[in-house]
């Protein structure tokens, strides 16, 4: 069936022919309606912060609940984080006062728990406003207006030092496959690429954000640690060959390394190894290291906000 916003807009309510997006408040509560073309339905977005509200339980018993009151419902559900929804299948004439019962029972629901909205890109239950960012609709406060605007999406603030540390911890973790694939005489690109992800994810997760900057630092410190990677290998190695009475420890066979190296054969084998490694962790992660590149960078672009 075709869905005729312009037709079932509830008492309150605007339609915003050019984004194609109903909003309005009821009560207390801001909903916003779009269609769903392909399923014939409207779905109802409500942001809330249900997580802190004094009524959860309650609220969401009574969403399960709310498919089963009602023929038109088709679906209502939470999504775990910020936004309900309810899914109304379009029925011509009726479409107006089933959308009002929907947000109607829905608002007094949320009054009666404790349930408010929040900002769909901080979760803040500050004075917010309906607008639609890059097309999509949303409920946003002032300061994120401000920052989706000038710069891009939310940022958090990027903490480079421990960012570093979190890449070189990743780096480090990555660099155990390397060698133990060594030690089974296999290189393999799979290997590379995992120093690489663990590189950048670990900055992430310490540093708060990954930057273009923190990527480039990823790739540097990942192309450091397959080369540590290899000579670890190669310590192991002189380790289970010499062992006993002229390595006895680990650190003993990294101590003839420089000896070992001086033989043209060893060198030769130790940087074919490396040529080969540093080739193939290049050819794995290429695709993956260009990716997150062009999402920083798509990050940090100002978004159209169009406001209601």
């Amino acid at each position: 069936m075709n869905v005729q916003m312009e037709r079932a807009v509830p008492d309150g309510f605007v339609y915003e022919q050019e984004q194609n997006i109903m909003h309005g408040r009821y009560g207390g509560t801001e909903f916003l309606i779009v269609p769903r073309m392909a399923e014939g339905q409207f779905q109802i977005q409500l942001y809330v912060d249900v997580e802190s509200s004094r009524g959860k339980g309650q609220f969401l018993s009574y969403l399960q609940a709310f498919q089963q009151r009602h023929s038109f419902v088709k679906y209502a559900g939470y999504n775990g984080k910020d936004m309900v929804s309810i899914f109304v299948a379009s029925q011509g004439q009726e479409d107006k006062e089933n959308l009002t019962i929907a947000v109607s029972e829905i608002a007094s629901k949320c009054e009666e728990n404790g349930v408010h909205n929040c900002c769909s890109y901080c979760g803040n239950a500050r004075p917010l406003r309906p607008a639609a960012v890059d097309r999509v609709p949303a409920l946003i406060c002032q300061e994120c207006d401000g920052r989706l605007s000038g710069s891009g999406s939310v940022q958090k603030k990027e903490n480079l030092p421990l960012g570093v540390i979190g890449a070189i911890f990743g780096t480090l973790i990555g660099s155990v496959l390397w060698v133990v694939l060594g030690q089974v005489g296999f290189i393999a690109g799979i290997a590379g690429y995992v120093i690489v992800f663990c590189g950048m994810k670990g900055y992430g997760i310490l540093g708060r954000e990954l930057s273009k900057a923190g990527i480039v630092i990823c790739v540097i410190l990942s192309f450091l640690m397959i080369a540590g990677a290899e000579f670890v290998s190669l310590a192991i190695t002189i380790y289970n060959e010499m062992g006993g009475l002229f390595a006895p420890t680990i650190w003993d066979a990294f101590g003839w390394i420089p000896e070992m190296m001086k033989e043209s054969e060893l060198a030769l084998a130790v940087a074919k190894d490396l040529v080969i490694g540093y080739a193939l962790a290049i050819w794995a992660s290429y695709a993956s290291v260009k990716n997150t590149w062009r999402q920083v960078g798509e990050s940090h672009m100002p978004h159209t906000i169009e406001r209601f």
